[in-house]
């Protein structure tokens, strides 16, 4: 079976590119030979895990490069031994069901002594059992399999975390303190919107990723949005099928009534699988999502305070659209960072 490295490259973590990553593991973990170039593989599975943090596993029918990697580290890391394993397991057969091969002995050989170790030694319950570290304000959402967009694709992810409310005033106060960037300009105009614990508004696409970076995080994609907020299997809402009611969210449930913010807090008890809150309404969140049919623009997630209770702004997986300068007062941001090896 003739099989090719993708060539396209993607830059990454440090002056590694997956093309880079790709070559070296077809030489020598394919072809047994000397790769031209030698690497970190640590660093290299490093630059994978963000790659498909940002591209998810099954858009890639070449991931195995990632599999392959994961399997010979598995036997030079036993700290992380089970982990790898675990993780190869899963990105080889994301691997067989999008490309529909099952015969290619390069993967099919470590696949199989994969699952053969892991149910000997029960490695996927002591992954399980592995704390990962806590993030104050974060929490954990784990990788693998969920359930993607209107139409349910399933969606294969890396695990991160997410932070468990909209950036507030306060913490974008913060941000400003230390960095002097400068404030939002609806403050001024719009001094109710400034409220400590108020989602942060008037934010550009930049300003959002500007504090991320002060933060040491990133904005999330689409794909990390929709699973933080509807869980794997999939919700129509955070806390479930049910219809909205106005303690679950902060849309504008009543016409006769001026639409307000509220702080996400105050729906904490209609948090998502994973704990997450106020997903859906309070303010549309920037997403690292470029729309693929309108330049220089980012997907938008979850609804605001003045949408009605509509399918098009109120389910978790919908979603628009705003141009990277946009600055208004629905639209503020979480952010995600990944989990450490």
């Amino acid at each position: 079976m003739a099989k090719t490295a993708d060539t396209t490259t993607k830059k990454g973590a440090g002056e590694l590119t997956r093309d880079v990553i790709c070559q070296y593991v077809w030489a020598k973990y394919i072809d047994n030979t000397k790769p031209s170039t030698e690497l970190d593989e640590h660093e290299a599975l490093r630059f994978f895990e963000k790659y498909y943090a940002k591209f998810p596993l099954n858009d890639d029918s070449e991931c195995f490069f990632y599999g392959i990697l994961l399997y010979e580290q598995a036997f030079s890391d036993e700290t992380n031994r089970a982990r790898y394993l675990v993780k190869a397991k899963e990105v080889f057969e994301v691997y067989r069901r999008v490309s529909g091969d099952t015969e290619w002995d390069a993967v099919e050989d470590r696949y199989a002594d994969t699952v053969e170790m892991i149910e000997e030694e029960n490695l996927t319950e002591k992954v399980k059992k592995i704390a990962a570290p806590e993030i104050p304000g974060m929490v954990l959402v784990p990788g693998g399999p969920f359930l993607f967009g209107d139409e349910g694709r399933e969606t294969v992810l890396e695990p991160y975390y997410i932070d468990i409310e909209p950036i507030t005033n306060a913490r974008y106060r913060e941000f400003i303190a230390e960095t002097n960037y400068r404030p939002p300009r609806i403050w001024d105009s719009h001094p109710d919107m400034a409220a400590p614990d108020l989602p942060v508004t008037g934010v550009s696409w930049m300003d959002a990723l500007q504090y991320c970076k002060w933060a040491n995080k990133t904005l999330p994609t689409a794909e990390q949005w929709e699973k933080a907020a509807r869980g794997d299997q999939g919700y129509l809402y955070p806390w479930g099928n049910d219809e909205p009611t106005p303690d679950m969210c902060n849309l504008h449930h009543d016409r006769d009534r001026e639409p307000e913010l509220r702080p996400a807090k105050d729906y904490a008890a209609h948090a998502s699988p994973y704990g997450v809150v106020g997903m859906i309404g309070g303010v549309w969140e920037w997403t690292n999502t470029a729309h693929p049919e309108h330049d220089g623009a980012h997907y938008l997630k979850g609804g605001s305070f003045v949408d009605p209770v509509d399918p098009r702004f109120a389910i978790g997986s919908s979603s628009l659209w705003a141009g990277k300068k946009t600055k208004v007062d629905v639209i503020g941001f979480r952010c995600t960072k990944l989990l450490e090896a």
